[in-house]
């Protein structure tokens, strides 16, 4: 499978947080992989940059933008929590 866009991902990141417990952005990007059938070498595939991983990175976008619509909040470093 295709490494998904940001906007894919956004119902998802939202469905993994609807306990509305504190959640570590790491963890979920790593459940978001395997929800969408990553394989390893699609999960550690770099940007063009080369500075980060090409899914983390769509997955902290489509995070941006739902804590830009306040649907989610930053509790702490690396920590998100459904509003």
């Amino acid at each position: 499978m295709a490494i998904p866009d940001y906007q894919t991902v956004m119902l998802p990141l939202l469905q993994a947080t609807k306990d509305g417990k504190d959640h570590l952005l790491s963890d979920i990007i790593e459940e978001l992989g395997n929800q969408f059938g990553l394989t390893a070498e699609e999960k550690k595939e770099l940007l063009p940059s080369g500075t980060q991983n090409t899914f983390d990175n769509r997955v902290r976008w489509a995070g941006t933008y739902l804590f830009k619509a306040r649907l989610l909040d930053r509790t702490g470093r690396g920590v998100i929590r459904i509003t």
